[in-house]
C-alpha cells in the first residue's frame, strides 16, 4: 500500500497539489481543501488526484476515510468524481448549485436565493426546497459509494444497496430491459440510471446504467453477486458489442460485474479507472 501510494504521488507529483502533504499528515484537511480554492475563496480549481487515486480503490478508500463528512461530500460532488459538472446536473437533472451548496452546508444564508427553475433536460430531481434523499441517493450512485459515505461522518464498510430505496428507479423485467435498451440507442446525452430487473428473473438485479454517446457501462449493484446470477444478463446482452470486467469499489470485498457495451462505428468508451478486466469469462471469484 504504502508502496503504491509512493509510486502514484511521484507519478503525479506536478498536479497533486498538496495530497502528498495531506497524506502524510503534513497539513490537515483545511489547509488541503484551501489548496483548490480561487482567490475569492471559492472552491473551484481542478481535483486531478480524484481520477488517478482511482486506479487503486484500497487507497481511494483510505483517503475519502480520512476526511470529515463535509469534506469527503465535497470531494465526491466534484466532477471528477461525478463525471458531470454542476452545469450538466441544473441542466440536465435540475440540480443547481444552490441546492448543491446547500447540501455541503456552505451557503445556508443563500438557501431562499433560488435559481430561477426551468424544466431539466432529463428528469427533475428537485421538486422539493429541502435536499431530498432521492439527490443525496442520486450522487451515490454517480460517485459509485454506499449511501452512508455520503451522510453519515464514520460510513459503514459493507457494500449497500440501500440508496436505491430512495431514487425513482424503473423496475422492469429482462424483456422490457431488453426492450429500454434497443429504444435508448444512440442516446445524446450522458446520463446515469439506477435499475431494478424483477421480473423474468430469480433474483433480482439491481444496476447502475450509464450512457454515453459511444455506448453504455452496466454495472451490477448487488452485494457479493455470484456468477450464475447474472446469466441471464449475459445472454440479454449478446446482442450487444461488449466486454465484461468488474469495477474495483471503495469496499475492498466488494467487486461489481461490469458490462462495457460499445456501438458500432461510434465515439469510443473512455473505461472508468476503476475498470478491470478478468483473466477468464464469468470466473467463479473476480
Amino acid at each position: 500500500m504504502q508502496q503504491t501510494l509512493e509510486l502514484l504521488l511521484n507519478r503525479h507529483s506536478d498536479i497533486s497539489l498538496g495530497l502528498k502533504k495531506y497524506l502524510k499528515g503534513e497539513i490537515n484537511e483545511e489547509k488541503y481543501i484551501n489548496t483548490r480554492k480561487d482567490a475569492n475563496g471559492r472552491v473551484s480549481l481542478q481535483w486531478p488526484e480524484l481520477t488517478f487515486l482511482r486506479s487503486d480503490m484500497e487507497l481511494y478508500a483510505k483517503y475519502l476515510l480520512s476526511l470529515s463528512l463535509k469534506g469527503r461530500r465535497l470531494v465526491l460532488l466534484e466532477d471528477e468524481t461525478t463525471g458531470f459538472s454542476r452545469q450538466q446536473l441544473y441542466d440536465l437533472y435540475g440540480i443547481s448549485s444552490d441546492t448543491v451548496s446547500r447540501y455541503l452546508r456552505r451557503s445556508q444564508q443563500n438557501e431562499d436565493k433560488k435559481r430561477k427553475k426551468r424544466s431539466p433536460e432529463i428528469r427533475d430531481m428537485t421538486e422539493y426546497q429541502k435536499v431530498s434523499k432521492e439527490v443525496v441517493a442520486f450522487f451515490a450512485i454517480l460517485a459509485r459509494v454506499p449511501f452512508s459515505w455520503l451522510n453519515e461522518e464514520k460510513p459503514d464498510l459493507e457494500w449497500s444497496i440501500y440508496h436505491f430505496n430512495f431514487l425513482q428507479t424503473p423496475r422492469m423485467s429482462l424483456f422490457d430491459l431488453k426492450n429500454f435498451l434497443e429504444n435508448h440507442s444512440e442516446k445524446l446525452h450522458h446520463d446515469v440510471i439506477g435499475i431494478i430487473v424483477n421480473g423474468g428473473i430469480k433474483h433480482p438485479l439491481y444496476l447502475r446504467l450509464e450512457w454515453f454517446r459511444g455506448g453504455f457501462i452496466i454495472e451490477v449493484f448487488n452485494p457479493i453477486c455470484r456468477p450464475s446470477e447474472i446469466i441471464p444478463l449475459v445472454l440479454l446482452l449478446q446482442q450487444f458489442n461488449y466486454d465484461i470486467g468488474y469495477m474495483d469499489t471503495v469496499i475492498d470485498s466488494q467487486k461489481n460485474y461490469a458490462f462495457i457495451c460499445k456501438y458500432k462505428s461510434s465515439t469510443p468508451i473512455c473505461l472508468p479507472m476503476e475498470y478491470r478486466k478478468p483473466i477468464t469469462l464469468l470466473s467463479g471469484t473476480i
